[in-house]
């Protein structure tokens, strides 16, 4: 996906992290309540939401095919 990163986005706000482990939906409201605190939208989410994986959640993301999330 192509988006360009907004002036200010350069290095994002910390957004936690995710291996599997956890209660996934704990995970996502968490990332969604602080993108919405900073009014992030769109593609955007889209491309820091695969940073906050770690492990076997990694693995499960990069096993995806191109443009089928």
């Amino acid at each position: 996906m192509r988006a360009p990163i907004p002036l200010g986005f350069e290095k994002h706000p910390p957004l936690g992290t995710y291996d599997g482990h956890t209660d996934p939906d704990d995970h996502v409201d968490n990332i969604n309540a602080l993108l919405d605190f900073r009014r992030v939208g769109g593609a955007i989410r889209c491309r820091l939401f695969p940073t906050t994986l770690r492990k076997g959640a990694m693995t499960w993301y990069q096993s995806l095919a191109p443009e089928s999330v």
